[in-house]
C-alpha cells in the first residue's frame, strides 16, 4: 500500500520529507509493544470416551437335515432325533448296499456374538453282525467336519476331517476357534468308498456289502454346544 500523505504532530509530511530517526525509532518500539501485549488465544482441550455394546449369543441351534445324495442338493429339516438312512439298495456295480441320501447336522450361536464349543459322541447301538465278529455302524458311517463361512466350506483337518462314527467314542471336541467366524456343519454318511470324494473315507471303513448279516444297524450320537 503506498502512503501518500501523513499526519504527524501536527505538521503534515509531504511525499519526499524524511522523519526523525528518533520518531520512527518510538513508531516502530510502540508497534512492537502493542503486539507483544495483545491477548493469548484461548485453548480448551478434551478427552471423549467412545464405546458400542455388542450383546452375547444366548443360545445355540443345532439343527439336522437329510439331503439327496443325486443330482441337486435339497436341504430337508429332521423333525425329532431319529437319523433313519432307511432300507439301503444294492448298488451291483460297486457290489455295495447304499441310501440315497445323507444327513448334515448345523450347529450355530443365535441372539448375538459367539461361537460354541462342542463335543459329539458316538455309542454303538444294534450290530447284526455281532454275531459273526463283524462290525456295526460305527465302521460303516462316517462324520464329515467343516466350518461354513458365508458360501466357502473349508474342512477341518485337525478332525479328519471326515471320521468313522467309531473313532467319537470317546468324544470329538471342536474348539470355539476352530469355527470363529462361520459355524460347524457335520455331514454324516454311510461308507462309499469312492476314492474320488471331496474326502476320502478314512482308513478302516467298511462298506455294507452281501458279506454282512441282515437287519438294523444303529447307534446314537450325542452332540453337546455350550457358549464359552
Amino acid at each position: 500500500m503506498n502512503l501518500k500523505v501523513s499526519v504527524f504532530g501536527g505538521r503534515f509530511l509531504r511525499k519526499g520529507d524524511k522523519m526523525n530517526p528518533i520518531i520512527t525509532s518510538v513508531a516502530v518500539f510502540l508497534g512492537v509493544l502493542l503486539y507483544s501485549i495483545s491477548p493469548s488465544f484461548a485453548q480448551s482441550v478434551k478427552t471423549f470416551t467412545l464405546s458400542a455394546s455388542v450383546p452375547p449369543a444366548t443360545s445355540i441351534a443345532i439343527n439336522a437335515f437329510s439331503v439327496n445324495s443325486t443330482g441337486t442338493p435339497i436341504f430337508t429339516a429332521v423333525n425329532g432325533l431319529a437319523l433313519s438312512f432307511g432300507s439301503l439298495t444294492f448298488n451291483a456295480t460297486n457290489g455295495i448296499y447304499l441310501p440315497d441320501h445323507y444327513f448334515v447336522v448345523d450347529l450355530a450361536s443365535q441372539g448375538g456374538a459367539g461361537t460354541p464349543n462342542v463335543t459329539l459322541t458316538y455309542t454303538e447301538g444294534a450290530n447284526p453282525n455281532s454275531s459273526t465278529g463283524g462290525n456295526g455302524l460305527g465302521k460303516k458311517a462316517t462324520a464329515t467336519f467343516v466350518k461354513v463361512a458365508g458360501t466357502t466350506e473349508t474342512g477341518l483337518t485337525g478332525h479328519g476331517p471326515k471320521k468313522l462314527l467309531s473313532d467319537l467314542s470317546s468324544g470329538e471336541n471342536i474348539a470355539a476357534s476352530e469355527i470363529t467366524g462361520g459355524f460347524l456343519r457335520v455331514y454324516l454318511g454311510i461308507v462309499t468308498g469312492d476314492p474320488n470324494a471331496s474326502f476320502p473315507d478314512p482308513s478302516g471303513a467298511e462298506v455294507f456289502s452281501n458279506a454282512d448279516s441282515g437287519g438294523t444297524y444303529d447307534g446314537t450320537l450325542l452332540v453337546s454346544a455350550t457358549l464359552p
